[in-house]
């Protein structure tokens, strides 16, 4: 098997520089979505998804920036953040054939590849706030741990609702690093974990959002938006009631949106499963030793399913937890917690070298499935291969 890391290591900062290119193009248009989101904030008092925001609003005056660019030098940080640890990563991975489909899924960072719809949406926030933990949790300390993660939750569900639901990543990694430097959970951590999570979900649903609130924030950043900021966009759902919602939902073909998602879940997932199912948690905690790693994932994972119920991004919301397993996953294989039994592994002698290559560039180049409101998968080669045959046929 060739040595990898250098491909992977190419394809990642190729994605950063589309990804930087792209988020660009949406703060030339001040788009609705992608851009204008990250412009929510306090200015008409305490509302839902305005925590960064507010922070920006606030920052503005003091580095001399308009508030514009600010979100633009903000969102390109954090792609950066995000590719320097995914690179990192990439030296802990086997150099086996697994690890290349595991890192090649369609639902990681070649996603939003795929889908630029949902380039520079709020997730890149949690994907490099988990990326930044697993690597630099050595520098906090053990009386601060606690206190970091649950301010981390916040921060993220008070700038992405949803992001409140991948909450049990973050505990599960929290709970990891305990077990790692031998340290015991108390009642009381618990009873704080539990209390805090209902205080943030309290501060969410209490807080939802009026019109009045939308047109003072709207008034804020005037000349930061397009005309009518309050009927545009995430503005625009931040008052509407939750019965428009899902009216919106209703129109969706959610038959076809199932089979579709559910299809895409299994292939996104597939090998990731597999190595997780044949590997064992190795630590100092026998309880946790004694159960399968897939089990801990396909819980975190279920964890998430109120967001598939009241949401309709369902690609997006796939891509979230696998971003999530991955960062885990490397975090457990950093600290030397968890063996694979790799001779049981699919692909290890099955396929030659061409073979498994060919099957890598079509499981991962040539197919993805929509962020939301999928009727159908998308092939990437499909009008490639139409102008080809047209000119057959000419």
């Amino acid at each position: 098997m060739i040595n990898y890391k250098i491909f992977f290591s190419g394809l990642l900062v190729v994605a950063l520089i589309f990804q930087i290119s792209k988020f660009y193009t949406f703060y030339l248009e001040y788009s609705d979505w992608q851009y204008a989101d990250w412009l929510i904030n306090y200015q008409g008092g305490f509302i839902r998804r305005g925590f960064i925001g507010e922070i920006l609003f606030k920052t503005q005056n003091f580095l001399s920036l308009d508030l514009d660019v600010l979100v633009l030098y903000f969102v390109i940080l954090l792609y950066l953040v995000l590719t320097i640890v995914l690179i990192k990563s990439v030296k802990y991975l086997e150099n086996s054939k697994i690890d290349i489909l595991i890192f090649l899924s369609p639902g990681f960072f070649l996603y939003p590849i795929m889908n630029s719809e949902i380039v520079g949406r709020k997730e890149i926030f949690l994907f490099a706030i988990l990326g930044l933990f697993v690597f630099f949790e050595k520098y906090v300390k053990d009386r601060y741990l606690l206190g970091i993660t649950l301010f981390i939750i916040l921060a993220l569900s008070l700038t992405h609702t949803g992001l409140l639901f991948y909450s049990p990543y973050l505990l599960f990694l929290f709970f990891i690093i305990k077990v790692y430097r031998n340290k015991k959970f108390s009642f009381l951590e618990i009873l704080i974990i539990t209390t805090s999570l209902l205080v943030i979900f309290s501060l969410i649903y209490f807080n939802a959002g009026s019109k009045a609130q939308v047109v003072e924030i709207c008034k804020s950043i005037k000349d930061f938006v397009k005309d009518d900021c309050i009927n545009r966009g995430q503005f625009l759902w931040l008052y509407s009631p939750m019965t428009e919602y899902f009216d919106v939902k209703s129109r969706l073909n959610l038959s076809t949106n199932f089979v579709i998602y559910l299809t895409s879940l299994f292939f996104v997932f597939i090998f990731f499963s597999i190595k997780l199912y044949f590997a064992k948690f190795k630590s100092n905690n026998y309880l946790f030793n004694s159960i399968n790693p897939l089990i801990i994932f396909f819980i975190l994972f279920l964890c998430t399913i109120p967001i598939y119920i009241v949401g309709i991004d369902w690609g997006r919301y796939i891509s979230m937890s696998y971003f999530s397993t991955y960062f885990i996953y490397i975090y457990l294989i950093k600290q030397k917690m968890i063996t694979f039994n790799s001779k049981k592994f699919l692909f290890k002698r099955a396929l030659s070298k061409n073979i498994f290559f060919i099957f890598v560039f079509f499981y991962a180049f040539t197919w993805t499935f929509p962020f939301y409101g999928a009727s159908n998968f998308k092939f990437t080669l499909k009008k490639p291969l139409i102008s080809v045959l047209k000119i057959i046929d000419d």
